[in-house]
């Protein structure tokens, strides 16, 4: 008498790759940090790594800061 669980087993089905879009870089155009900075505050986000998404907030704060501009009344 064979096994019932082993009269479950079914073959698996073989999934055919899918078609990987190749994004070209923006010509001209630098790289820019702080959307840099998001996508891996998104990316720790996402995985629940709170710790790691604090330390790149703070990062992405203080190059923000970093950058050039006007200061107005702190209220």
């Amino acid at each position: 008498m064979p096994l019932p669980f082993l009269s479950e087993i079914k073959e698996s089905t073989v999934s055919t790759p899918t078609n990987i879009e190749r994004r070209k870089p923006d010509e001209g155009k630098e790289p820019d940090a702080l959307e840099s900075c998001m996508e891996e505050l998104h990316s720790a986000l996402m995985a629940k790594r709170y710790k790691e998404a604090a330390e790149i907030f703070r990062s992405c704060f203080e190059f923000v800061d970093s950058q050039p501009h006007k200061e107005g009344p702190h209220v």
